[in-house]
Formats: C-alpha cells, structure tokens, sequence
C-alpha cells in the first residue's frame, strides 16, 4: 500500500523520482563543455511525483482531500511516504495537490501529489 502520512493513496498508476545534484556549473568562454568548471558543493534532493486514482464513496473522496490538504497546513512536519513500488519509506513534505473530479463520475477522483524528500527545519 502506497501512503503518505499513514492516508492510503489508493490506486496509484504512476511514481516517478527524481534524485537531482545542485551542482555548480560555469562554462568558460570560448571554451568547449568538456572545460567547463563544475563543484558538487550544493548537495542533492529527490523529487517524488505519485499519480492514481482514489475510490469510494462521496464521503470519502471528499475526506482523502481533506486529509491530504490538512498535511500541507502552511506549517508541515515530516509525513512518511510509503511507497509500495520501492518499498521504502522516505520523510517528505507535499509540494504539489491536484485532484480532478470527472463529470459523471462520482466515485472515484484522479490525483497527483509532488513530494520533496528531506527534513523540516
């Protein structure tokens, strides 16, 4: 079962992570790429963008909503993202929510959520 902050995420079609350095890159003029300076003194962060789909009733479409918006409250702590994929548990905070509603559809909503690995200060 994929979650963040013990909330079951349902059905999730996609997860995709991104492990990105903050290198610092600076080219010299009138030089090739293979003479440019790069430092590695910026460290790293990893991105998590998780895609499903959540069913249920109206009810409780509307709670996995509301749970997931009360995580990111302007003043988060770390939440555990469990993901089934990887099988490891990662603290993040939520970057990004977006649910969609389909016409018609009343009992399931599509949702993305985008995860920044890493502790709170």
């Amino acid at each position: 079962m994929t979650s963040i902050g013990g909330k079951d995420l349902g059905e999730v079609q996609s997860e995709s992570q991104v492990k990105s350095t903050g290198l610092f890159n600076m080219p010299l003029p009138l030089s090739d790429s293979d003479e440019a300076l790069l430092m590695d003194i910026f460290g790293t962060t990893r991105t998590i963008t998780v895609s499903g789909v959540k069913t249920g009733a109206v009810a409780a479409l509307r709670t996995f909503v509301t749970d997931i918006e009360e995580i990111m409250d302007g003043d988060q702590a770390s939440s555990d993202f469990v993901s089934s994929w990887t099988n490891v548990t990662k603290k993040v905070l939520i970057q990004d929510f977006t649910h969609d509603k389909i016409a018609g559809e009343e009992t399931s909503i599509s949702y993305t959520i985008t995860l920044i690995e890493g502790e709170v200060i």
